[in-house]
């Protein structure tokens, strides 16, 4: 019984498995798994099976279940928005390798690899980097880039003056609807960049020209991520986009 309170279970007693819904099920393992009151529990991914809302909703109650049993736990998922939610500490792994042990903020901020720069997140991989004002080669095999990192603005946007110097043109060569924001993928000399877009700023279309501006990059070697900015913006009046 305290396990049906602790995972929200409590009148559900006397139901079969097939009147029980998949988050409900999926509790009813995390309760039997518990039941022995194991030093360490093993967690394979767990939400796999489960539809997206659900599964948010489960990823929340695991973490606060965890806490309040207090027992170490190894989640092991494919998602990466499951990783940096529910854990703690999250290890990085390619083929059997570690690349990287950190907190999730350390992960996402500070990728140790250009496996974990490119795996975290949505990233794009492009050697041109280059290319791009404020940035230079130097001893770089090519740099990952974050829809963060890019801001696109038309040209009569008064909040972009400051930083007008500092922009490239760019033309949208695809605009992609994600619920919340737009997906606009740019076409900056030569290199593809996305970016997203609110859906409360002014609308675009493809084929529109706009002002570019890439604020910082992941340039990479064989074995190390490095956080470059772009140097142009040096004591420029960056505003908050």
């Amino acid at each position: 019984m305290e396990l049906l309170s602790l995972t929200g279970l409590e009148g559900l007693e006397k139901r079969y498995p097939n009147q029980l819904s998949g988050g409900q099920r999926q509790r009813v393992a995390f309760a039997r798994a518990l039941a022995p009151s194991p030093g360490l529990l093993l967690l394979d991914e767990p939400f796999a099976a489960i539809d997206a809302k659900v599964r948010q909703e489960l990823r929340s109650w695991l973490k606060e279940m965890i806490h309040k049993v207090g027992i170490t736990s190894i989640f092991v998922t494919h998602d990466q928005d499951e990783a940096v939610e529910v854990a703690d500490e999250i290890i990085v792994t390619n083929q059997g390798r570690i690349e990287q042990i950190a907190n999730p903020f350390e992960i996402y901020k500070n990728p140790a690899t250009p496996f974990v720069a490119e795996f975290i997140g949505q990233s794009a991989r492009m050697e041109g980097y280059h290319k791009l004002k404020g940035f230079e080669k130097g001893d770089f095999t090519g740099a990952i880039i974050r829809p963060e990192f890019v801001e696109a603005f038309k040209s009569d946007n008064l909040k972009f003056q400051d930083v007008m110097r500092c922009s490239e043109e760019g033309i949208i060569e695809d605009i992609s609807f994600r619920g919340n924001y737009l997906e606009v993928r740019l076409n900056v000399n030569g290199v593809l960049l996305t970016t997203r877009r609110s859906l409360e700023r002014r609308p675009v279309s493809v084929g529109e020209k706009m002002h570019v501006i890439v604020y910082r990059i992941y340039a990479y070697d064989d074995k190390k991520a490095y956080l470059l900015e772009n140097s142009l913006l040096n004591g420029a009046n960056i505003v908050t986009f």
